[in-house]
């Protein structure tokens, strides 16, 4: 068996309390992820500093705190004593998230800002990537509820200042996300194509709706852009082996999240569907013609 079918995924919730205010300002994807590095360093000396240090595609990803729902990412909010502030955490790969599970007990509090806060494991859910391979309806709403956006390589040379689109077209989502999994998951014989699958979704996956905005945030003491909002799809096309990817790929981005910065709580998405989610019966992946 290839070792691409027996990947795993593994989604923890938590939360977390103090007995004192918690000042939050910005973006809190980067105090999430603080969290979760610290976390892991407690668990094994230097974990969390070799996940930060990883060049390309992260194993893991964050949302920022949220509350009530809503993704804290911009202005100053005051979480008073007691409060839960929730967020959650994606790893991918069975040894960073085994250790991860099997290290919690360990880790009775973390340290946010210079107030001290207990945490608490809401709920773990484990995926084996295979399980992704479910199909939703032809139609179907992204909403984004943290900023989105998507980095751009150059035509004309190296350039000294990363330039980003901020449209949440299909292309640009599924680019990302196939980048993402092609690096950390790797591609089976489902995914071999995904080249043609991109010039499908271009031709075939309509933009019905788009509600939204660019928004401004603050990470690491600078502003930065991104979407906020929704957008609306719609499959255009009979093609089931091209359908399953694409919705393959859309089942992993809303664990792990779309575009730039995903691993920080950029791009954290939500996906409603015109019907209820089909279950893919079949016994292995997809095997695309070339």
């Amino acid at each position: 068996m290839l070792w691409w079918f027996v990947s795993l995924i593994f989604v923890f919730n938590f939360g977390v309390r103090s007995s004192s205010p918690i000042v939050l300002s910005g973006f809190t994807g980067s105090v999430t992820m603080s969290i979760l590095l610290n976390v892991l360093n407690t668990i094994e000396p230097g974990l969390g500093d070799e996940v930060h240090a990883r060049r390309g595609p992260k194993p893991v990803s964050v949302t920022p705190f949220m509350r009530g729902g809503r993704v804290l990412f911009r202005g100053v909010y005051v979480a008073p004593p007691g409060e839960e502030l929730r967020f959650r955490v994606t790893v991918v790969g069975e040894s960073l998230g085994l250790k991860l599970l099997n290290g919690l007990e360990g880790v009775r509090g973390v340290r946010i800002g210079s107030v001290d806060a207990s945490l608490e494991v809401l709920g773990v859910e484990v995926f084996r990537v295979d399980d992704l391979w479910r199909v939703g309806g032809d139609r179907f709403r992204i909403e984004f509820l943290s900023p989105v956006r998507f980095a751009k390589r150059s035509t004309m040379g190296r350039r000294r200042k990363v330039r980003f689109d901020f449209c949440p077209s299909i292309v640009n989502i599924l680019f990302t996300t196939v980048n993402h999994y092609s690096s950390v998951v790797g591609v089976g014989e489902g995914l071999r194509s995904w080249p043609y699958l991109l010039r499908w979704a271009y031709n075939y996956v309509y933009m019905r709706d788009l509600r939204g905005r660019v928004v401004a945030t603050r990470h690491a003491g600078r502003p930065e852009l991104g979407f906020i909002g929704s957008v609306e799809f719609e499959v255009r096309s009979k093609r089931q082996s091209r359908i399953q990817q694409l919705w393959h790929l859309l089942n992993y981005a809303e664990l792990i999240n779309v575009g730039t910065g995903r691993s920080m709580g950029f791009g954290v998405i939500r996906i409603t569907t015109n019907q209820a989610q089909k279950q893919h019966e079949a016994q292995e992946p997809p095997v695309e013609e070339q």
